[in-house]
């Protein structure tokens, strides 16, 4: 074999994980690749992409699967040969005289000779693989055309997407005998795989979609940004489970190895506009030609390496955002200061954009310039909004305005707040809480203080006592002011009555004396946000009240009400997320309940690192309240070790209490301790509802692990906290805990709250209570099919289970034999993991020929050989005989034992 310019290849060549990465999802490229080389119809096979998206990696692929039929020979474009006529062929054709060294037919014929007796020892057809087919000449693509045409070779080709193929190569694929593979960027789902494999599965679902944005599918990228973040400790694994426990850093070594050998290719001009559009990014076009010139940009935008925004004002970014981080780190702080005073004269003194804005404070820090205080501010409270929080930390401890310092401190609370260290942020807002020479230095920070104090245990009684220091600076303000003295007295006032509704909101409570709506209502809210509280508040009481749609209902209209919040209240969305999600998980609706989970896991990277916790634990616990216990432990698992990182909605106790009763449900007696371990130790949920159901799902999960007679009785006080009939929604919730443990009693009170409960899931198991309070098998049959509905697997077993004991007391053995193969099926759905049901039956469905799939399923819902028989208008012995080779081909001994296929 023949391999030209090896040395550059081997410093280049992936590693076997690398591979591994970038053949995943690619098996189907591969194939056809192969097929195309092996097959009489193409002469070439063009393989084309991104840089880094795995052609190299595939084209090795594709040579590996061929090795044992093809002669294969390499041959390597070369940036520094792409306008030297046959420049990469000079290995092959040495001996050709200098005179004809341009004379296509003399080369032709050097090179065939020199294949020829390659092809000759190995008595193999040659293939003729080609890497980096973009830095060919025209003249040798010309020769290996003429080669493929005459049938004399196959050509394997990988080139990058642009500038593309030379033509040549180009015009075999428009006269249709090549095949063309056009590389794509890898799915999330590959991404997840890939994850799996190299980490394992328990891999935080939220660090798989960071990573593949960030990468943007890129398999080379992906990766060094896998590497560099176990590397540094961003990606970490915490009890089995692997997260990120900050922001990714992407100027680690294997990135910026990526980003070395690409600025090698460019010019001095191109490294120099990749500096600056890295540094200013995003940065005017004119701005970056006037400096550089036009030819430099046209070749980075031809290359990929920028991308430009369309006209009226065409500005310039990376064209992989990851590699901005690793261009900066790699230009040192005087050269970082030289470009920006070559640049600076031709930018805007002001960013039109957040972004652009970020980017300039920053780089104007880094070399140490000046900044006008309020841009810093600003500056700051983008990073903050952003989650960038060390630059927004560094941004605030540079204003030296003591005015705005109390603004900037505001702001550095908040980046404390974000990674749940409340006791840090009440430090600095306690500093300035309650002072200040105006009205609007008075108010800055007040609404954060008050969610802080919350945060750390406060109630709510005890945070308003203290806030009336505001009222207080308030009137002294006023008194020192009196002529605004009645525009300072409101304000004041309406930012307490705010922190008011807002501190009762979160607690999820009624002040004392207002226990109901009309009482909580009385005087209108001052502006929208004390609105949105005051709704968010009203969606609580409907909760606990079993109103699960007229809750969701409020709490949607308190998103609407409240907008984006305030820049102190970046949390509020996703607060009025959590109780909707609190609502619809409730009443069961899973659809409304995913559909607003991937609301919050479209958001950003960072944002998923702070509330990705929160999504996770919301379907954890979907998957513990549908009977599966299994994939709800793991999921909550995953779930607690992002939330000891971030959790701004103090989620923490009630994910610990639903993964004590999952990890009791599967008999994890050692999971189930540490979960209650971690649960007695943390701070209680700060929701009233939730509160109480972590008490429930804690006294479900001890009666589970046995021993624990009491747990009836505490499940039923734990409902009815206020003795009477007023919590209908706390009180389901208890009784369908005491309905699992197996206590029929709590069917009649079931039934009694029916009339007020809301939503699917109590539909389902009041339907299956009524089953109980009749007990007859069709019943409960009816029953299970309700909770099947519902996906409520675990109820609709039981419901089964009890239609199976019915038709066996009565000797129904056909009707028996039905309701246990549907309760199997319920406990099949049950058990298993994400996505092996359909995995399941598509397996089952390759194994049976349709005839067998149709007498299967007959067999499944409970018919005899003879019903079979006549519903298909076939014999009984066909019957028979199709049953006894499905047996054999699913490996089961009999009906009993066949899996829940549908026809």
């Amino acid at each position: 074999m023949i391999c030209l310019d090896s040395s550059r290849k081997r410093a280049t060549a992936p590693d076997a994980a690398e591979a591994s990465t970038v053949l995943t999802g690619r098996n189907e490229d591969l194939r056809s690749a192969v097929e195309a080389i092996q097959g009489s119809n193409h002469v070439a096979v063009l393989l084309l992409g991104d840089s880094g998206i795995g052609k190299s990696t595939l084209l090795e692929a594709v040579v590996a699967e061929l090795q044992t039929a093809v002669t294969p020979v390499r041959i390597h474009g070369s940036p520094s040969l792409s306008n030297v006529p046959y420049g990469v062929l000079g290995p092959f054709i040495v001996g050709l005289p200098v005179q004809e060294a341009t004379s296509q037919l003399a080369v032709l014929r050097t090179f065939w000779a020199r294949l020829e007796d390659e092809r000759s020892a190995s008595q193999k057809p040659l293939l003729l693989i080609v890497d980096d087919a973009h830095d060919l000449d025209e003249s040798t693509a010309g020769i290996l055309v003429e080669l493929a045409a005459a049938g004399w070779a196959k050509l394997l080709v990988a080139s990058a997407t642009r500038p593309g193929l030379p033509e040549p190569l180009l015009q075999l694929w428009f006269e249709g005998i090549a095949e063309r593979l056009d590389l794509r960027p890898l799915s999330q789902h590959q991404t997840n795989a890939i994850l799996e494999g190299a980490l394992g599965p328990q891999v935080l679902p939220s660090v798989a979609e960071i990573l593949w944005e960030a990468s943007e599918g890129n398999p080379l990228l992906l990766n060094g940004l896998i590497e560099d973040a176990k590397s540094d400790g961003t990606l970490l694994q915490r009890n089995g489970v692997w997260l990120l426990a900050r922001p990714l850093n992407s100027h680690g070594d294997r990135l910026t190895d990526v980003v070395r050998r690409q600025l090698l290719r460019r010019s001095p001009a191109e490294r120099q506009a990749l500096n600056l559009i890295a540094l200013s990014e995003p940065v005017s076009r004119d701005a970056i030609e006037s400096t550089v010139g036009e030819d430099p940009v046209a070749a980075l935008i031809e290359h990929e390496m920028i991308r430009v925004t369309p006209a009226p004002h065409p500005q310039l970014r990376l064209w992989h955002s990851i590699y901005g981080d690793t261009l900066r780190n790699l230009i040192s702080p005087a050269r970082s200061l030289q470009l920006r005073q070559s640049l600076l004269r031709r930018l805007d003194s002001e960013p039109t954009s957040a972004e652009g804005l970020l980017r300039q404070v920053s780089w104007s820090m880094e070399c140490g310039a000046e900044i006008e205080d309020r841009q810093l501010l600003r500056a700051a409270v983008l990073a903050s909004r952003l989650y960038e929080d060390e630059l927004a930390r560094k941004a605030s401890a540079l204003v030296k305005d003591p005015e705005l310092q109390v603004a900037a401190r505001a702001v550095t609370a908040r980046t404390y707040f974000n990674t749940s260290d409340y006791a840090a942020a009440r430090d600095i807002l306690e500093r300035d809480f309650a002072k200040g020479l105006s009205v609007a230095v008075l108010l800055t920070g007040t609404l954060m203080w008050a969610a802080v104090q919350a945060a750390l245990g406060h109630t709510p009684a005890d945070i308003m006592d203290r806030a009336g220091a505001l009222l207080e600076a308030g009137e002294r303000l006023g008194r020192e002011n009196p002529e605004d003295a009645d525009g300072i007295l409101k304000a004041t006032r309406e930012r307490y009555d705010t922190m008011h509704a807002m501190v009762y909101a979160l607690a999820g409570e009624y002040p004392e004396g207002a226990g109901t709506e009309a009482d909580g209502e009385a005087v209108p809210p001052a502006n929208t946000l004390e609105a949105a509280f005051r709704l968010a508040l009203t969606s609580e009481r409907l909760l606990v009240q079993g109103k699960a749609v007229q809750s969701f209902a409020a709490v949607s209209e308190a998103l609407e009400t409240a907008g984006s919040g305030p820049d102190e209240l970046y949390f509020l969305a996703e607060f009025l997320v959590a109780r909707a999600a609190a609502a619809v998980i409730h009443g069961g609706d899973w659809e409304a309940a995913e559909k607003l989970l991937a609301g919050v896991g479209a958001g950003q990277g960072p944002n998923l690192i702070s509330f990705g916790g929160g999504v996770h634990a919301a379907h954890g616990i979907i998957l513990l309240y549908q009977g599966k216990a299994a994939q709800s432990l793991n999921t909550l698992s995953a779930a607690l070790e992002s939330l000891r990182l971030a959790d701004p909605q103090q989620l923490f106790a009630l994910v610990c209490s639903m993964g004590f009763a999952a990890a009791a449900e599967v008999g994890a007696k050692d999971k189930a301790t540490a979960f209650l371990a971690d649960y007695e130790a943390a701070p209680r949920a700060v929701s009233r509802y939730l509160r109480v159901l972590s008490q429930m799902a804690v006294t479900y999960g001890k009666a589970r692990l046995g021993n624990y007679p009491a747990a009836v009785d505490e499940l039923r006080a734990l409902g009815r906290p206020n003795g009477d009939g007023s919590t209908a929604g706390l009180e389901f919730d208890s009784l369908t805990f005491c309905l699992a443990l197996g206590d029929r009693n709590a069917a009649v009170r079931l039934l009694e709250l029916q009339p007020g409960l809301e939503g699917p899931r109590p539909a389902a198991i009041c339907h299956y209570a009524a089953a109980i309070r009749t007990d007859l098998a069709t019943d409960h049959l009816e029953a299970g099919k309700s909770c099947e509905d519902a996906e409520l697997w675990g109820f609709a077993a039981l419901a089964y289970d009890a239609a199976a004991n019915g038709y066996r007391a009565a000797g129904d053995t056909l009707r028996e034999r039905m309701a246990l193969s549907q309760r199997k099926r319920c406990l099949d759905r049950a058990d298993s993991l994400a996505g092996q049901e359909q995995e399941a039956e598509s397996d089952v469905l390759g194994l049976l020929t349709r005839r067998e799939r149709d007498i299967v399923a007959l067999a499944v819902r409970g018919l005899s050989d003879r019903q079979i028989a006549a519903e298909l208008q076939v014999s009984i012995r066909t019957v028979e005989g199709h049953l006894y080779r499905s047996y054999a081909k699913l490996n089961v001994k009999g009906r009993d034992q066949l899996p829940g296929v549908s026809s």
